[in-house]
């Protein structure tokens, strides 16, 4: 596995390699998030953080039905 200063390199290059902005501000973040998923612990979260833990439930999407015509005739 990479290590987190290949990866932050890697991030900011496909983004281009910004100065400022947002890419340039999480990819750090980003990288350790990439490096803890090969880790064997589980990432402790900071102070006022959240941490995504791996069993969490989620919902599939309804199916959406999709209005072609109208219903009501005038």
């Amino acid at each position: 596995m990479a290590t987190k200063e290949q990866i932050t390199k890697a991030i900011l290059k496909a983004a281009g390699n910004p100065d400022t902005g947002v890419v340039r501000v999480n990819a750090e973040k980003w990288a350790e998030a990439i490096v803890a998923l090969d880790s064997e612990t589980p990432p402790k979260a900071n102070e006022g953080e959240d941490v995504v833990q791996e069993s969490a439930p989620f919902e599939r999407a309804k199916k959406e039905v999709r209005v072609t015509k109208p219903t009501e005739i005038r």
